[in-house]
């Protein structure tokens, strides 16, 4: 019988866990649209090297994961979710985004490198590079060293260590915000602009990172009432922050196409930059509807009710029930 109920609570974590196709499809298309604007920039900057474009979307995609993911592990992921019982849970999920995030610095300094020397080699002001070179080592120095050290939930959770390279991370996003614009001499505002639009997009990066490879995958490992619980709060939070990202994106994305673009439909369907931008900004657009369509589909969350806030709201001490199965409850022996 106990053989059978948790066969039971592990088919049910399954299906309950098994609901991330939207997901991955937007985390592809903003990929996508993030590398074809690192192309633009580039082509608008006078430089239309493919390869110099490839080692700064690489640059871009590790530091807003990295960005991202430090938001996660230090925001969304509170002291609060431990009390649920699901401190090794949360314990699994850092020791996932560790790994990821050694990943990421691999990918983040060799792109950095190539970054830093056009921008030291295109702006007036070598202060702004110097500091941006600075902040990557410490964040590089310390994401490092907090992903190598062994240490519990509660010591790593929003520690020195922790705090640190999550400033380093953001603060990294915004200087690089600030020289992408001085590549075309732009003034306050386009750099106010960019800076918001790169924050978006880390933030969006690096939750839908934190999502698809740790919560998920570790929440099928922990197929328990309080994981469930714990992790329907995280993506709760998180979906609070994409109705922010997305019109950030959407806003930012329109002003920054009619800046270098203008208002001509022409400039946008008649020549192969205007194409990519208008590709990029419709790729927004595709975000939205999946956006929308999530909770429709009951998609956009491995947790039955995280997808629609309206329906959790009456149910925020647990997990929902309906046809995906019957609430899973926690089996702690086969006896």
């Amino acid at each position: 019988m106990a053989g059978s109920t948790r066969q039971s609570v592990e088919t049910t974590a399954d299906d309950l866990f098994d609901k991330y196709t939207l997901p991955k499809i937007a985390l592809t298309i903003i990929l996508a649209a993030s590398f074809l604007g690192t192309v633009v920039t580039g082509r608008l900057a006078g430089g239309g090297d493919l390869a110099v474009a490839v080692a700064k979307w690489g640059y871009f995609v590790a530091l807003g994961v990295l960005a991202g993911g430090l938001l996660w592990k230090h925001g969304f992921v509170r002291p609060g979710d431990l009390e649920t019982g699901a401190d090794a849970y949360c314990a699994r999920m850092y020791d996932r985004f560790d790994r990821i995030a050694i990943g990421s610095l691999v990918v983040l300094v060799p792109g950095a490198v190539v970054a830093i020397d056009r921008y030291a080699a295109a702006v007036s002001r070598p202060l702004p590079v110097l500091v941006l070179g600075t902040a990557v080592l410490g964040l590089v120095a310390t994401a490092g060293t907090q992903s190598l050290r062994s240490a519990s939930v509660d010591a790593q959770f929003r520690g020195p260590l922790g705090l640190a390279a999550l400033a380093l991370a953001l603060g990294a996003v915004v200087l690089t915000a600030a020289l992408e614009v001085g590549l075309r001499a732009g003034d306050g505002l386009a750099v106010g602009v960019r800076v918001l639009h790169l924050l978006a997009f880390a933030v969006w990066v690096g939750g839908a990172v934190w999502n698809i490879f740790v919560a998920v995958p570790t929440g099928q490992e922990y197929p328990t009432t309080p994981v469930i619980r714990a992790a329907g709060q995280q993506l709760e939070r998180f979906r609070w922050a994409v109705r922010f990202i997305i019109p950030t994106l959407i806003a930012t994305g329109l002003y920054q196409a009619v800046d270098a673009l203008g208002t001509t439909i022409g400039t946008y369907l008649g020549t192969t930059l205007g194409l990519a931008v208008a590709a990029k900004l419709g790729s927004i657009g595709v975000l939205v509807v999946i956006f929308k369509l999530c909770p429709m589909w009951r998609a956009c969350s491995p947790i039955d009710g995280v997808c629609d806030l309206e329906e959790m709201g009456g149910q925020r001490d647990g997990p929902t029930t309906d046809a995906a199965g019957p609430e899973p409850t926690e089996v702690t022996s086969d006896d």
